[in-house]
């Protein structure tokens, strides 16, 4: 199946194997490419860390 991401627009196949397959195929889900969810995994993360003073 061929899903595009929501963020960044880019065109993946995707198989059975993937883990969201059924869940897109079945729902109409939203899918994010792995490179889009690791920036955002990041970005959360260094948002949540403490500020160091000047």
């Amino acid at each position: 199946m061929e899903v595009q991401c929501s963020i960044c627009g880019k065109k993946e196949t995707i198989t059975k194997i993937h883990g969201d397959y059924f869940k897109i195929a079945r729902e109409g889900a939203v899918y994010i490419c792995e490179n889009c969810s690791n920036r955002l995994r990041s970005h959360a993360m260094g948002s949540s860390k403490p500020k160091k003073p000047m």
